[in-house]
């Protein structure tokens, strides 16, 4: 016999006016959650709706919906945001000789690990498990 635990979590969601409140509760039994109950709460009074998971998925994805109305899927660009073209326009000073500076390299040494790795050729009778 294998006892079922039950795990409740719920948020109370308190609106602009003091005496509403939206409330979610999922109800987990043996770590699987199996009903999901919203209440709309004023005062002394409450609507509430019980839904398994299945129907919550649907009302999440007509939520999901209406968001897009009510906002639409435009990008808000924020103003701090340089725009493309003032990037274009920066001029940067110049860098060429950057890399000798602060990275000095050795072009022979790098030279000569190119010429030996291009004798390093791999055979595939080494490296192929098939």
């Amino acid at each position: 016999m294998e006892i079922e635990k039950t795990r409740e979590t719920s948020w109370r969601i308190q609106l602009k006016n003091r005496n509403e409140n939206i409330e979610i509760t999922s109800v987990e039994i043996s770590g699987e959650v199996r009903i999901i109950k919203l209440a709309l709460l004023r005062n002394e009074e409450s609507i509430k709706v019980q839904m398994n998971r299945e129907e919550f998925f649907n009302f999440l994805s007509l939520i999901s919906a209406f968001k897009d109305v009510v906002i639409g899927e435009e990008t808000v660009r924020v103003d701090n945001e340089p725009h493309l073209k003032e990037i274009e326009s920066q001029k940067l000073e110049d860098v060429s000789d950057i890399d000798n500076t602060i990275y000095p390299i050795n072009t022979e040494s790098f030279e000569n690990n190119i010429k030996e790795s291009d004798n390093d050729e791999l055979n595939p009778e080494e490296w192929d498990p098939w």
